[in-house]
């Protein structure tokens, strides 16, 4: 039977396929939204390599095209636990991701058959507790993202998902389900979040009934084989509590270098408000904090209205100890950094690309 430990990395994972929904993403969730690169698999859907087949349980794939580069997709995995992620965890990432980016389909240009590469596989890991130093010093150097979500800014979202995981392991329990069917309850998070994007659906009313579309959550399972099945209402009932969590207390922020930002902002609205009135186009000033500031490390304010919006976010552990490691030299690091590496971040949100362009503060 799976323990809280790992339910709590499941749930957690939905809510972040939210926020990649949230952030110009389509998940893929069904084999009929790519049949020649997904598959069908015991537990969920499968993601073809080279070498072998990945599970994707939680795989997005950019929305909004990007030049001179192809359609980007990305794995999204979620460690909750109290140790710290390992170099174990970040080597099978990097393993699945140059796996499947050595895929190749073949396309038929007169008598020869030229293999085409269709998409760049991205991997971003999520961490409750941190990550040792190897594993960091391992993911840098081969680009694999990842995200700390050990700050104090990111603590509702873990209750929230160490809750449903509660909820879930007592309906197991009480159901005696020794075989938990992790693609029919990863289904009914979609469908009740909203993040369930196939065409794959029940032709029926939806929505007055008791859980919604969630208690249909049996019937699109994307698994191949589930011998057991938690009841669909009382299933539907806990993750439709979810349905109400506000993904947009969290913002993505992708800048010129291989991780992902998980940016918080203080005031949403404040910050959506500001990029409708000036544009998407934003100049901004980055300053970093000692760790003492429990709302975020690093912080980011628009260099016109500085009072305007803040955003809030953490670097890797590693990447941060080389900027304020030596107190003489972290000014000249920090601006190397912030003009090079975060010289343009990107956010997505509404539909269009938001760019946070860095801008020295004037030394009068």
């Amino acid at each position: 039977m799976v323990g809280v430990a790992a339910l709590r990395g499941y749930v957690l994972e939905e809510l972040l396929a939210r926020l990649l929904y949230d952030n110009g993403y389509r998940l893929l969730v069904s084999e009929d939204q790519d049949p020649e690169a997904l598959k069908r698999g015991a537990h969920g859907l499968l993601v073809r390599g080279r070498g072998a087949d990945h599970q994707a349980d939680v795989l997005g794939e950019l929305t909004l095209p990007v030049p001179f580069s192809l359609p980007v997709r990305i794995f999204v995995e979620a460690k909750y636990r109290s140790r710290k992620t390992g170099l174990f965890d970040v080597r099978n990432a990097h393993g699945v991701v140059h796996d499947v980016n050595e895929q190749f389909s073949t396309a038929a240009a007169g008598a020869r058959a030229i293999p085409v590469r269709r998409y760049h596989y991205r991997y971003t890991l999520f961490s409750t507790s941190g990550f040792t130093k190897p594993a960091q010093q391992f993911a840098l150097a081969q680009q694999i993202s990842l995200v700390d979500l050990s700050s104090p800014a990111f603590a509702r979202l873990l209750v929230v998902a160490d809750r449903a995981a509660r909820q879930l392991l007592t309906l197991a329990q009480a159901t005696q389900t020794t075989s938990f069917p992790t693609g029919q309850v990863r289904s009914a998070f979609r469908l009740a979040l909203g993040t369930w994007t196939a065409d794959t659906f029940p032709d029926r009313q939806v929505g007055a009934e008791r859980g919604g579309r969630a208690v249909f959550a049996s019937e699109v399972n994307p698994a191949r084989r589930e011998p057991h099945q938690l009841p669909d209402y009382q299933l539907a009932e806990i993750t439709e509590d979810l349905g109400g969590w506000e993904s947009g207390r969290l913002l993505l922020g992708f800048p010129a270098a291989p991780f992902v930002l998980a940016l918080r902002p203080d005031d949403p609205a404040a910050f959506s408000d500001y990029v409708r009135e000036h544009g998407p186009d934003v100049p901004v000033h980055i300053e970093f904090a000692r760790r003492r500031e429990v709302t975020g490390d690093w912080v980011i304010v628009p260099a016109r209205e500085p009072s305007a919006f803040t955003l809030r976010f953490a670097l890797p552990e590693l990447l941060e100890d080389w900027l304020l490691g030596d107190e003489r030299a972290a000014a000249l690091r920090a601006r190397d950094v912030k003009s090079g590496l975060f010289s343009s971040i990107a956010v997505f949100q509404d539909g269009r690309v938001i760019r946070l362009l860095f801008q020295p503060r004037r030394r009068g």
